[in-house]
């Protein structure tokens, strides 16, 4: 189903020249540039409303990065400084906290989380000669068409997501599946190509109905009912559940589908995009599911996973750390390696250095893919159920990795 994209239109920002009429000397070959103080890093998440969640877990992550890279030296010698802003889930807001950040000489940005707002900010700083480490942001046409040269993604795109999605669903051999998804482009975009990708993995797959919720919307009953009417008659949990909704909207479907033992009709519940906070906060009363997402943490085992997991245990009183706090300590990493392989944090240096960039991350060997700048990582899948005797309530029953290899697209560029 195609879900009309909003048309964004980029400002270019003036290009400061006061230094170049001043004079100024450069030292491009040095291992620095010549700026003194902090490296400012913008931080832009959602961090009011109901999606808040979200953007404080990415800012937990970025402040943990700033404070691990500051406590070994800096970058250089030189201190990491965040400057955080609140993009409120809305395009227009991203924009002017771009021009803010811009118009204050903040050009290395790790940020946003909607589709719609990365569409919206990605030109407006690409022109103006600043580089975007996008968070959550995840729709194919980010690193498609609509690439600018200043966006590089952390979190797997929408063909990665699905083809992990497509790839679990077909193990669970459910011939019929429904749909419940976010209402904007993210949402849409991901159950279509779900859809396709099933489909060419089990040519016998049924994609049913599918419903669309306001990421505002409380009450998801209607949604609910709706599809419960949809079931086969003789289903007897022959069909599957694929969900894109995430945050607030998975604890009200949960919460608000109990009296309809809504969860417990589906012979599958697959998560995609979801994490494990909504676990967190339902504790015993999480269904049985199955999240498909960025980052799980028991997924993975080296030394940097060790390191992040430990340090975020240390830092928010043994919690463990999200997805969502993975991308935003990630981006800042990204931007270190990229400053670091630059020789300088000059923008213009740190957007040539970080195409084909390869770092060690939680997650193993991260790297920018040279052709569209998305992300070859691995794509994390792991199955949650309550349980009133384990921790928090409810246990993982199952985590694993799924190759970069077998979910990457081919570059479209």
């Amino acid at each position: 189903m195609n879900h009309p994209t909003r048309k964004l239109v980029g400002v270019v920002t003036a290009l400061g020249l006061a230094c170049l009429m001043a004079g100024c000397k450069t030292n491009a070959g040095s291992k620095a540039d010549s700026s003194s103080g902090p490296i400012k890093i913008g931080v832009v998440a959602i961090l009011s409303g109901p999606n808040a969640q979200i953007g404080e877990s990415h800012e937990a992550g970025a402040q943990l990065a700033a404070d691990q890279i500051n406590k070994a030296g800096g970058i250089d010698g030189r201190k990491v400084q965040l400057v955080v802003k609140d993009e409120q889930g809305d395009p227009n807001t991203s924009v002017q906290v771009a021009r803010d950040l811009i118009g204050s000489g903040v050009k290395l940005i790790a940020g946003y989380t909607l589709d719609p707002d990365c569409l919206a900010a990605s030109p407006v700083i690409s022109n103006a000669g600043g580089v975007m480490i996008g968070l959550s942001c995840q729709g194919d046409s980010l690193t498609g068409a609509k690439l600018t040269p200043g966006y590089f993604e952390i979190a797997p795109s929408v063909s990665m997501l699905s083809a992990a999605t497509a790839l679990t669903a077909a193990d669970r051999h459910l011939e019929n599946w429904q749909g419940v998804s976010p209402d904007y482009d993210f949402g849409h975009e991901v159950w279509a190509k779900f859809g396709e990708d099933l489909k060419a993995r089990v040519s016998s797959a049924k994609v049913g109905k599918g419903v669309f919720v306001p990421l505002t919307e409380t009450k998801v009953t209607p949604y609910i009912s709706s599809l419960i009417s949809s079931l086969p008659s003789n289903s007897a949990k022959s069909t599957g559940l694929f969900m894109s909704t995430f945050a607030a909207t998975n604890i009200a479907l949960v919460q608000q589908g109990k009296p309809y033992n809504f969860f417990s009709k589906y012979g599958a519940v697959l998560n995609l995009g979801g994490s494990t906070p909504t676990a967190e906060a339902l504790g015993a009363n999480t269904p049985a599911m199955t999240y498909i997402y960025d980052y799980f943490d028991g997924a993975y085992d080296n030394a940097a996973n060790t390191a992040f997991v430990d340090s975020y245990h240390a830092a928010h009183d043994g919690k463990r750390p999200n997805a969502w706090a993975y991308e935003g300590y990630t981006a800042v990493m990204a931007l270190k390696a990229a400053i670091e392989k630059a020789g300088s944090s000059d923008p213009a240096k740190v957007r040539t250095a970080l195409p084909g960039l390869s770092f060690d991350s939680p997650k193993g060997t991260f790297t920018f893919r040279e052709e569209d700048h998305l992300p070859v990582t691995p794509v994390s899948v792991w199955s949650v159920v309550g349980d009133k005797s384990s921790p928090g309530g409810f246990k993982i029953t199952d985590a694993k990795a799924v190759p970069a290899d077998d979910v990457m697209p081919e570059p479209a560029n």
